[in-house]
């Protein structure tokens, strides 16, 4: 409320709103009437942006197209949130509907511009529900998703389902060790090697512990020479030796062998390649060197460093530690691991992997077609996972994703699977992003932070309850029975009624002069449940008002405009107060306000008297001594409506009584009057006290009226709006791109 106005003003405006039923002939216009103008939004003035609206959240067109798995029988739910759905009432729904092949969800939303995603929940015939987000665009209006253009059908699927099982019945552990065995071949030149003592060796040559010999003694390859092999095809047991093979040097247990150390490591390009059975303390590998398995593995400890590890076998470590970006571990048979690290080393699952813990940093771990890398506790920072057309990533305790940001990523085709228990990424900003065509089955997700996004899930990807799981997947040989869709009837997902969370309306009550900016004069929590049909148009609307101040000395009128909605499509409009309507704003039949093109409603005739006051003390503004008066408007509409939000609702104030050329409006800036504004006033403030481009914002570009997304906290009698939120000067400043989330931090 402005201080600076008349008490001759004041006086005639009250005669003026108690005289109701006077002709307006014969009112006097108040207009005319002298006040104090100096009060200033900012003091430094500086310069608002021209095609600045105010605006807390933004108009958008959106599209889904549902991936119909059911032919268009069923209808799909689609529901679109400002937030997680998993924060339940702090997450705002801004549109739903219903959609199946051939009718796709199309719709408006407001969406606050403090969102930098929106939430897409699609809810399928079978009640199976999965999230995904959408990234809000800066200077994008529309939002179009789609099935992915990857998506095959049921006949694909079985193609390249007998592909897989084709591929993975070639790396079966029988035809591994049948191919393996003839592989080594033991040079007829090679050296016999027999007895417990010391063997040195020389370079060039080849050795070999025979069928039927036990060897218990010790091998000296780390003796300068190089090209030197040797072959294990009885027993070597030493369990207290370490075997260092020196410089390209190689080692060779065939499938008949047995080799019992306590190490084995190597220099430089060396092979171990194991065909029989192998039981290690230690296994390490430097500077390129190559081991591999086909046989059976048992090790200790394994640092795989500068080499590589590749096992189409049965492996298994107690711990298994990778720390070079060069090092590669690679499973193609049966690897099992109590306890792995890897530091920017890269893990290749191409075949049943098990790992009971697993802690990555910087690494990149790939997940082959038809396979599963279980783990029971994952910690993980800046790994890439990349899931390949039906693998499985399961992790089936605790997967936790810290601050250096991690990455899921599904096929472009097909689809993948992420089976995750439980999913921690509590106060990790953009700790792990979910993208492609990826299904994240997970129950016990951290939910993002309202406003504070600490997982992103990429369209085509998306969540679903962990018993939920749709996807697809064959039993093979390396992915312990695959995955199959969850079974059920399918029935229809209707959508009858959506509710779209509460908005703040406050305004300055002396327009055409300005306020004090308090933003208090008049608040309004405004909250909207509409009802559609099966196809999505809008049948009704219901409106509940909570009043929660009026600070101003003067009488007052809120009501609302329906922009776009003629006067004459509206049925009816039921008043759970009919006492508070109808006597200055007039109302006609079907319970819109006389003499008007588009719908206007009517909140409340007196907001004083709303509250039980006669005169116009300030209410709610100084104290809390006064509830909020609820209000309950319901529209129903003759021809239903293509969409209805927030930008449907033009809140505006009246804030004299009736006169001769119209009536005071205060209404957002970017709104239009109604029909019964004073045209005359506004033509004459023109470029004066109004803007020459919006009659609802000073020539300086300050607002009279803000809509803002939740129920605001608005500022105490007489406190510039200014000095109470301390970010509202730089959003003003910047046109509503900097610090969007101005209205959550009061001082």
């Amino acid at each position: 409320m402005y201080k600076g106005k008349s008490f001759p003003l004041f006086l005639v405006s009250l005669i003026g709103m108690l005289a109701i039923g006077a002709s307006c002939s014969k009112v006097k216009d108040l207009y005319n009437e002298t006040e104090t103008d100096t009060s200033t939004l900012f003091p430094d003035g500086v310069a608002i942006p021209s095609d600045f609206k105010w605006n807390s959240a933004k108009s958008m067109d959106i599209r889904v197209s549902v991936d119909d798995k059911f032919g268009g029988q069923f209808f799909y739910r689609v529901e679109i949130f400002d937030n997680d759905p998993m924060l339940g009432s702090a997450a705002n729904l801004l549109a739903a509907g219903q959609a199946k092949q051939g009718q796709d969800f199309v719709g408006k939303l407001m969406v606050p511009t403090i969102a930098k995603y929106l939430y897409l929940k699609q809810t399928s015939p079978l009640g199976i529900a999965s999230v995904s987000m959408i990234p809000v665009e800066a200077g994008k209006n529309t939002i179009d998703v789609s099935p992915s253009s990857s998506s095959t059908s049921s006949n694909q699927v079985s193609l390249a389902r007998a592909s897989v099982n084709a591929s993975l019945s070639k790396s079966n552990l029988s035809t591994l060790s049948a191919v393996s065995s003839s592989t080594v071949v033991v040079p007829n030149d090679a050296v016999e090697i027999t007895g417990n003592g010391t063997v040195v060796v020389v370079a060039n040559k080849s050795y070999v512990i025979k069928s039927g010999t036990t060897f218990t003694g010790k091998i000296d390859a780390n003796n300068g020479t190089n090209n030197v092999k040797i072959y294990v095809q009885g027993t070597w047991k030493n369990t207290g030796y370490e075997l260092n093979l020196g410089n390209n040097n190689s080692l060779y247990v065939t499938q008949t062998g047995a080799l019992n150390l306590l190490s084995v490591t190597q220099n430089t390009k060396g092979f171990f390649e194991n065909y029989g059975s192998s039981s290690l303390s230690n296994l390490s590998t430097t500077n390129e060197a190559s081991y591999v398995n086909y046989g059976t593995l048992t090790v200790d400890n394994g640092i795989i460093t500068n080499g590589s590890f590749t096992n189409y076998g049965v492996a298994t470590f107690q711990d298994l530690k990778s720390t070079t970006g060069s090092t590669v571990v690679r499973n193609e048979g049966t690897l099992s691991v109590k306890t792995a690290e890897f530091t920017n080393a890269t893990l290749e699952a191409v075949c049943h992997t098990t790992i009971l813990s697993l802690k990555t940093n910087g690494a990149k771990i790939f997940v082959s077609g038809g396979a599963l890398l279980s783990i029971d506790n994952l910690d993980a920072g800046g790994t890439t996972f990349n899931l390949a057309t039906s693998s499985i990533l399961a992790v089936n305790t605790l997967a936790k994703f810290n601050s250096q940001a991690s990455t899921m990523q599904g096929p472009s085709s097909g689809q993948a699977l992420a089976r995750l228990k439980k999913v921690d990424v509590s106060n990790q900003y953009m700790a792990i992003t979910y993208s492609g065509n990826l299904e994240i089955a997970c129950s016990d997700h951290t939910v993002n932070g309202q406003w504070n996004t600490y997982y992103v899930i990429n369209s085509p990807a998306k969540l679903v309850a962990y018993d939920k799981s749709t996807v697809v997947i064959a039993g093979t040989a390396c992915n312990a029975g695959g995955n199959n869709a969850s079974g059920g009837t399918p029935t229809d997902q209707q959508v009858t009624e959506v509710n779209l969370g509460t908005y703040s309306y406050a305004f300055e009550d002396n327009w055409p002069n300005k306020g004090d900016y308090d933003m208090n004069d008049f608040v309004v929590d405004m909250n909207i449940t509409k009802f559609q049909n099966a196809t999505n148009k809008v049948t009704k609307v219901v409106l509940k008002g909570k009043l929660r101040s009026v600070g101003a000395s003067k009488r007052l009128a809120a009501a609302v405009q329906l922009d776009g909605v003629p006067a004459g499509n509206v049925k009816s409009v039921t008043y759970s107060k009919k006492d508070l309507v109808g006597a200055n704003l007039k109302l006609s039949a079907n319970g819109t306000e006389t003499g008007q093109t588009n719908a206007v409603v009517a909140i409340v005739d007196d907001a004083h008297k709303a509250f039980g006051v006669s005169d116009t003390r300030f209410i709610s503004t100084q104290n809390g001594a006064y509830s909020p008066v609820d209000v309950v408007i319901t529209i129903e509409f003759n021809t239903p409506l293509d969409n209805f939000t927030y930008n449907t609702l033009n809140m505006f104030i009246v804030n004299f009584s009736q006169n001769i050329g119209g009536r005071n409006e205060v209404h957002l800036v970017g709104y239009a009057a109604t029909d019964k504004i004073n045209k005359s006033l506004v033509s004459t403030e023109t470029g004066k006290k109004l803007s020459s481009t919006d009659p609802f914002k000073t020539p300086a570009g300050d607002p009279f009226a803000l809509a803002i997304p939740v129920s605001f906290n608005y500022p105490a009698e007489g406190n510039n709006i200014n000095s109470v939120y301390p970010f509202f000067a730089d959003w003003a400043h910047s046109g509503g791109l900097k610090n969007t989330d101005w209205y959550l931090t009061k001082k």
